[in-house]
């Protein structure tokens, strides 16, 4: 596989998993402002002998889209290391990142009851966790600052996402407006310093002094539609002259929880 494969395999991907377009390339074009017959011919393998995803065209794609830098890169050089010495490919770890956290003579699960247990790792990073009440529904205003147990990641989890820990906190959820995204109790973490709105993403806001948890989309004139994944919530539009009562707290770039299977 060369980097143009490799490339069409990761925005293919980043299509089919977005939930706006469920894999249809025009729905995905415009949710993200996107020209679809241009990314037909990118994802096209026989367009230009397969060589439609070069380098100015990655570079440009993950900027419109407001991806990390070298995200549709990650994981090739990975993978070609990997196949050279036999080792199953993971796509956007390197092969000693791999090697470290699946090592062949220890399971791959770790529990601790004390941080001090783990063994010393420079690349862990705490993340603490507060459970804010942070509504995903109505009604729920007030938010319960109490810190709680700090989680454990990889600093390449937040160099993928193009995030700094420093910028991060996870928050529980509280309501289900936002299902099957986001189930009540589930928790996600936010970059507070995404507070530049994107059109489509999901952020966690103050709107009139409520928290909420909301699928945000721009208006021509300088207003915004607060979008609920749960059908039985209806749109909220913020008109130009009310912005001023939206606050947006950060972008959610990650979620976890039990969801369907029943642990909420």
């Amino acid at each position: 596989m060369d980097i143009h494969e490799h490339r069409r395999k990761r925005l293919q991907a980043l299509i089919d998993t977005d939930l706006s377009a469920k894999g249809n390339i025009a729905a995905f074009a415009r949710a993200h402002n996107q020209d679809a017959a241009r990314l037909r011919q990118v994802l096209n393998a026989n367009y230009r002998n397969g060589q439609s995803f070069g380098e100015r065209v990655a570079r440009r794609l993950e900027d419109d889209l407001g991806l990390a830098p070298m995200y549709f890169d990650a994981g090739f050089a990975a993978r070609e290391h990997s196949q050279e010495e036999g080792i199953p490919a993971v796509t956007g770890h390197d092969p000693d990142l791999i090697k470290r956290l699946l090592p062949n003579d220890k399971g791959n699960v770790v529990t601790w009851e004390r941080a001090e247990d783990l063994e010393p790792d420079e690349d862990r990073v705490w993340i603490d966790r507060y459970d804010y009440h942070f509504s995903a529904g109505t009604g729920l205003i007030q938010w319960e600052v109490r810190q709680k147990k700090a989680l454990p990641f990889d600093r390449g989890f937040f160099r993928a996402l193009g995030s700094n820990p420093k910028d991060c906190k996870l928050l529980v959820v509280r309501g289900d407006s936002m299902e099957p995204f986001l189930f009540n109790r589930d928790m996600m973490m936010i970059d507070a310093t995404r507070a530049h709105i994107r059109d489509g993403r999901i952020y966690a806001i103050y709107f009139e002094d409520e928290p909420l948890v909301k699928q945000v989309f721009k208006q021509v004139g300088g207003g915004i539609v607060l979008h609920s994944y749960n059908s039985k919530f209806p749109d909220r539009e913020v008109p130009a002259e009310s912005m001023g009562l939206v606050k947006i707290v950060g972008e959610v770039i990650y979620r976890s929880g039990s969801g369907m299977a029943g642990g909420n």
